[in-house]
């Protein structure tokens, strides 16, 4: 084969390999960083009506706004909603410099206690460590960061706002499709006129090796010359380094339970459980092809739960089947 022709392949594999990735990864991903630096520019005002509009496709009322954080930075603040029964309380951390621990956490359950809140909201276009996931569990408070707030908020911004954060994503994937074309390019040139060249130093590299091994006798390793077994490699990190990908069974536990109220507070969802350890188990009123986004978007947060099984029961008073469906298989 053509060197040349070798190069221009390696390319265009490149590219084809590339383009795709920026246009349906990277731009998705530029586009939540621009979304979220659009929602911590707004104020507070502004931000607080986007969380009602939100908080009011889940059934919640505005109640009353219960003041101003204590740290007075103007910030952070908390509105106080209600479904028709029970008091929420939710705490917004606006900004995206916080990194909220299990003293955010704390501090808000005693607020819902002094409220007579049942239910609370901790949420902030920053990010939440992983101690303060398991907090939330143990206080009843229900966690929202940055990744998880510009889809709920984004269908509220404005459609000046939401273009100029498409817009913004729109240039910067273009630009990295120009860089990947360019490196694509050189790639490839690179390959065609070095590669022969490399090809046979690499071969005459090898056959001299060859010829070395075959001149010297085979010994078996003795114990001062057998090398120590190397430690086996770690997977690759997880997506969020907050999430464990190879999390234990208290861990684990714990992720299934925050799928089953997360998925569980999703509208046409009503009652979800786990069956068994891989089967999760959705009680539906609304069409699958509405609900099953919301239910991946919760399970794929979390490496160990992507690949489980879920059973979506048929809607109340509806001739349906029962339907298995997996967000992933590996």
């Amino acid at each position: 084969m053509s060197a040349w022709v070798l190069g221009g392949a390696l390319a265009l594999l490149t590219v084809s390999v590339g383009l795709p990735y920026i246009w349906f990864v990277r731009r998705r991903g530029n586009a939540t960083v621009a979304g979220l630096h659009a929602l911590a520019g707004l104020r507070w005002r502004e931000f607080a009506t986007l969380v009602g509009q939100a908080m009011q496709q889940r059934g919640l009322r505005h109640g009353g706004r219960d003041g101003d954080d204590p740290g007075g930075d103007g910030r952070g603040s908390r509105l106080v909603m209600t479904d028709g029964s029970q008091r929420w309380l939710l705490s917004c951390k606006h900004g995206l410099a916080y990194h909220l621990g299990d003293n955010h956490v704390r501090e808000l359950a005693e607020e819902m206690e002094a409220a007579g809140a049942r239910h609370g909201i901790l949420l902030t276009e920053g990010r939440v460590r992983a101690r303060a996931l398991a907090s939330a569990a143990r206080h009843g408070v229900e966690v929202i960061d940055g990744r998880r707030l510009w889809p709920l908020l984004r269908p509220y911004l404005s459609t000046e706002l939401r273009s100029q954060v498409e817009a913004g994503a729109d240039r910067r994937a273009r630009l990295e499709s120009v860089v990947a074309v360019l490196a694509a390019l050189l790639l490839g040139v690179a390959t065609a006129l070095w590669g022969p060249a490399l090809g046979q130093s690499l071969a005459g590299t090898l056959a001299a090796r060859r010829e070395a091994a075959a001149a010297v006798p085979a010994q078996p390793p003795t114990e001062a010359t057998r090398e120590p077994a190397l430690p086996a490699v770690s997977g690759p990190l997880p997506e969020d380094a907050d999430i464990e990908a190879f999390p234990d069974d208290e861990t684990l536990q714990f992720y299934r339970s925050e799928v089953v109220r997360a998925v569980s507070l999703q509208p046409g969802i009503g009652r979800t459980h786990w069956m068994t350890h891989n089967t999760l188990v959705v009680e539906r009123t609304g069409s699958i092809d509405a609900i099953w986004p919301l239910i991946c978007a919760e399970l794929e947060r979390y490496p160990a739960l992507r690949t489980v099984r879920v059973q979506l029961n048929p809607r109340p008073g509806r001739d349906e089947q029962v339907r298995w469906r997996q967000c992933r298989t590996q």
